[in-house]
């Protein structure tokens, strides 16, 4: 269950995003990452990006997923995400988990894709540090269109990370440099 349940306030630059940290339960946080543990993965790979990719947990019946997908999707909870971005009502998320691996990475890229409102990665790999990549990078458009990196997230374990998806919400996940595997249980809240 969730255990952090407070959303601290929106920073603004370069768009709306937050970290909400200590996200679940230590008991919930175990079930979810034996689940994911055992689920398949598939290889993804292009000139955009490389990882690997479970299929999407939306409609997987496994108890620790269900209660995952609750802690995200629960009225209150999508209530109280719409109201610290000042958007409309969320009505429904969905979710898939991704490791990244040595020398995996995603390209800076905006997720406005069908409705997605706010994106969110909850991070599930203990002491990830700098030195070993994989953080979530985000880029600010100056005047003449052209993009800069302005704010490195690195993952901390357990923490849920939030922003607006929005034409200006370029971010990347910068490569994984050391041999480690990062995995996240990432999605989108519709409207």
């Amino acid at each position: 269950m969730r255990q952090n349940s407070i959303i601290p306030p929106v920073k603004s630059s370069p768009f709306p995003h937050v970290v909400v940290e200590d996200f679940l339960d230590e008991d919930t946080l175990d079930l979810v990452i034996d689940a994911l543990a055992g689920l398949e993965y598939s290889f993804s790979e292009s000139d955009l990006f490389s990882y690997w990719a479970s299929v999407k947990l939306t409609d997987i019946d496994h108890p620790a997923l269900n209660v995952l997908r609750k802690d995200l999707g629960d009225k209150i909870w999508r209530d109280e995400v719409a109201n610290a971005f000042k958007v409309s009502k969320l009505s429904k998320i969905d979710m898939a988990a991704y490791v990244y691996g040595l020398g995996d990475f995603l390209l800076p890229h905006d997720d406005q894709v069908e409705d997605r409102v706010i994106a969110y990665s909850l991070h599930l790999t203990p002491d990830l540090e700098e030195e070993d990549g994989g953080s979530l990078d985000l880029f600010e458009d100056d005047k003449d269109g052209k993009s800069k990196l302005v704010k490195r997230v690195i993952p901390k374990f357990n923490s849920l990370n939030m922003f607006e998806v929005s034409a200006t919400s370029w971010h990347q996940v910068s490569e994984i440099l050391t041999d480690i595997q990062r995995l996240t249980l990432t999605g989108w809240y519709h409207v």
